[in-house]
């Protein structure tokens, strides 16, 4: 109940912010590479070879950031740690004010980063975990070895009291171990959460779709957390849950990301989420856009102001869903997993829908799914606002 009453103040904060488009959270890359070769990584390296951001242009993007009001900054990857000038843009990310998040792998998690982190607290890290033992673990990360790095990683990270959370992005390879790592999770504390999502790479690559679970299983592992926990908290429109926090990890978490349902976004929203207007997510090479799932149309922060950016932004995610759209007047929309952005990666168009996610939220909702035409072989639309 605390937690709750704690929230409030948050949530309505979040919700003024929305209505007036003020940027709250930035999910940050500052590096697409990766010391692991996880079979469904949604990152693609072929679009951007390089030369990612330098650390004075990071430094120059946590300027604009700060000056723009953004409050909850994530780092993420590819694997943060391997940047060999971490240390400093995490310093100058906290001393500019931001409650930073870390996304990492914790398999090059190192005593001096303990240390680091010891002194410096981060607001949150989040660490992936890809199985409960070197041979699920590894069946996904194709590196040997790679688990007992994980174990040593995370025993660091509790050591230095950083508030850590385990998550498994639920594959083909752990579907049927979920509640053994709920217990390795629940053996050593700390909150644990699954996402059943599963999205193509960010150009449009399908490999890591082969790895998805089928829309009647995702539902069978929401009821096997549950019985697991007695208790669930759902993390993202029917592709998600969480164990519950122990009492020290309680308390207001960050801003959601785009998978999480603003209450106040409307059926003829085309987004109904935050992206774009509390949030943004800028990638290796300074181009801000308003997901990452979705990343155009971008802008770079290092040629543009500000505020033509965050207006570029704000002309894609503030048009109305056509009326004609598949979605229109659908009356699971408000609860659906589906989003524009997943929709133009599987059809090509945000204004159609995702037919995998459009079966799982009818199956989570206890409904048949439907027969989909084919909708890439449909004449294509034009896009809306800048992107046209």
């Amino acid at each position: 109940m605390a937690t709750e009453v704690a929230r409030l103040p948050v949530e309505a904060h979040i919700r003024g912010a929305r209505a007036r488009r003020v940027p709250l959270n930035c999910l940050f890359e500052i590096t697409p590479t990766c010391n692991l070769r996880c079979q469904f990584c949604y990152v693609a390296l072929d679009p951007y070879k390089g030369p990612y951001l330098s650390t004075d242009q990071i430094k120059e993007i946590l300027d604009t950031l700060e000056r723009a009001g953004v409050l909850w900054l994530t780092l993420t990857g590819g694997e943060i740690f391997s940047r060999r000038d971490f240390r400093e843009i995490y310093l100058y990310a906290r001393a500019k004010g931001f409650l930073v998040t870390l996304f990492s792998n914790a398999t090059m998690m190192n005593e001096k980063l303990a240390e680091l982190f010891t002194e410096h607290p981060p607001f949150l890290v989040e660490v992936s975990i890809y199985g409960p033992n070197a041979e699920i673990y590894e069946q996904t990360t194709q590196i040997p070895g790679s688990f007992a790095r994980f174990e040593r990683g995370i025993t660091l990270l509790q050591q230095c009291g950083a508030p850590l959370v385990l998550k498994t992005p639920m594959s083909v390879f752990t579907q049927e171990h979920l509640a053994e790592l709920a217990a390795y999770a629940k053996a050593r504390g700390l909150r644990y959460k699954v996402d059943t999502a599963m999205d193509p790479r960010h150009d449009g690559g399908a490999q890591p779709v082969v790895y998805r679970i089928a829309p009647r299983r995702v539902k069978q592992l929401h009821d096997e957390m549950d019985r697991i926990n007695g208790k669930i908290e759902l993390t993202s429109e029917g592709a998600s849950a969480m164990t519950e926090a122990p009492q020290h990890l309680a308390g207001p978490s960050p801003v959601g990301d785009c998978s999480a349902t603003v209450a106040e976004a409307t059926s003829e929203d085309l987004y109904r989420c935050g992206a774009g207007r509390t949030g943004l997510f800028v990638d290796a090479l300074g181009n801000a856009s308003h997901c990452v799932i979705d990343r155009d149309p971008s802008f770079s922060l290092l040629e543009m102001e500000w505020d033509d950016v965050w207006a570029r932004i704000g002309e894609w995610v503030t048009q109305p869903l056509p009326k004609d759209a598949p979605c229109s007047g659908c009356t699971l929309r408000k609860k659906c997993a589906s989003c524009p952005a997943r929709s133009r990666l599987a059809t090509g168009s945000p204004y159609l829908k995702d037919p995998y996610y459009c079966d799982v939220t009818h199956v989570v909702n206890g409904l048949e799914p439907v027969v989909h035409p084919d909708y890439r072989m449909m004449a294509p639309r034009a896009l809306g606002a800048c992107a046209s």
